[in-house]
């Protein structure tokens, strides 16, 4: 193709062959040399056979920024369900041009999280890190890649080596949208995956083979998380199991015709924190595959995963909650210490916000930060492109760490020591 940065890969006949095939993928033995984690009855495990419990962060301001990472509510004060990546990238080149937007962008991304990030992480503790695809940065349409969007996960793969952090790559953003929310960044609070699925479901498991073809021998990459929280109808929040299942067996098996060595997570409807969603996709498919749950503000006491339990000893799996937080420190503290009981790893959400005290790292607002803020929620004028480039620059300044305020209290919670 004329343009170097992008090229085209078929869905080849391993994945034609792949989906024609009748019932569920299983997965070959993992090789005795693989030096990843791997499933071992209800436990993850090492190369050496030693149970892994992970404990880490979600990073999805890193690379699928929702409004309510950088604070931009609605006129009821509440935020725009609809307001994902895209649409917020959209606003910011109206209000500043394309040039000045795609520069707030290129700041905010190479701020967020860096190779020290990764060291301060480490000596926290953390093993884990779920990063959060966005379809865009990797697959703008069918079959066609990104060469950035591979050297963005090439670069994490590698700080992950140097420091001893195990990835989990999570579809936050499928094409078409997995839910009607912000965070798979529909544009229109449809969820098109489910809705047009001869479109966007071969679109989306060709890119997943893709990636696991990429990745296929890389032991620091966890696992792939198929979708984050699918969701078929907000009033029904729970139905749509069957569909759901069958995308994820279609998914597993282009996976497995080329990777048959990493773990696959799958996350139930009902945004992930209910029994009922989890059960909405069962029974297992796959012999190296982890159930996930997210969990909220909720009690943490045991009846709060009783029922995760119980489907954790019926079908012989482990489990992992894949998003907890948006909560104090204490709750922080009761949550690790309830899924230490119990052998479950954890991924705390998020890294950063902004002028926000759930997460490590808060992002200070930047002075008159308010007339975006009014804009966007429409009770105010549309400031003029020299104002709002100096606000949202100078944001995208303060997301690097050494401009953050920490929170020393959640982090002594979560790990037990400062930052």
């Amino acid at each position: 193709m004329s343009n170097p940065s992008i090229h085209r890969r078929g869905p080849g006949l391993t994945l034609l062959a792949a989906l024609a095939a009748a019932g569920p993928a299983q997965a070959q033995e993992p090789a005795l040399s693989w030096p990843g984690l791997r499933v071992q009855g209800q436990k993850i495990v090492d190369a050496r056979g030693a149970e892994f419990i992970s404990k880490g962060f979600g990073v999805g301001e890193w690379s699928n920024t929702e409004a309510y990472m950088i604070e931009w509510p609605d006129g009821d004060g509440k935020y725009r369900w609809y307001y994902g990546y895209t649409r917020i990238h959209d606003t910011l080149a109206t209000l500043m041009g394309a040039t000045a937007a795609n520069q707030y962008w290129q700041t905010w991304n190479a701020n967020l999280v860096t190779e020290d990030d990764f060291a301060r992480l480490q000596g926290w503790g953390v093993n884990t890190l779920r990063i959060s695809i966005n379809h865009h940065w990797l697959s703008p349409a069918d079959g066609v890649y990104l060469d950035a969007g591979w050297a963005w996960l090439d670069q994490m793969v590698s700080w992950a080596k140097a420091h001893g952090i195990y990835l989990v790559l999570c579809m936050h953003a499928a094409p078409g949208g997995q839910n009607p929310e912000l965070m798979s960044d529909t544009v229109d609070g449809k969820p098109h995956l489910w809705t047009e699925p001869d479109v966007y479901q071969p679109w989306t498991i060709h890119l997943w083979q893709e990636i696991a073809r990429r990745y296929a021998d890389e032991p620091m990459i966890a696992g792939y998380d198929l979708l984050d929280e699918p969701l078929l109808s907000e009033s029904r929040p729970a139905s749509g199991g069957s569909t759901v299942r069958a995308f994820y067996v279609k998914a597993s098996a282009a996976i497995r015709a080329v990777d048959t060595n990493h773990i696959l997570f799958a996350c139930g409807t009902a945004w992930g924190g209910s029994t009922e969603g989890m059960k909405a996709i069962l029974p297992p498919w796959d012999d190296n595959m982890v159930l996930v749950f997210h969990k909220y503000w909720d009690r943490n006491d045991q009846a709060s995963i009783q029922g995760f339990l119980n489907i954790r000893d019926r079908y012989d799996v482990p489990l992992w909650n894949g998003e907890t937080g948006e909560n104090d420190a204490d709750w922080a503290q009761g949550m690790a210490d309830l899924l230490a009981d119990n052998g479950i790893g954890w991924s705390w959400w998020t890294y950063k916000k902004v002028n926000d005290d759930t997460q490590p790292c808060d992002i200070p607002e930047p002075a008159n930060y308010d007339k975006i803020l009014r804009y966007v929620e429409g009770t105010g004028r549309q400031p003029s492109e020299s104002t709002a480039d100096r606000i949202m620059l100078e944001l995208a300044a303060n997301s690097a760490t050494s401009k953050c305020r920490w929170n020393d209290r959640l982090i002594r919670a979560l790990f037990g020591v400062n930052h």
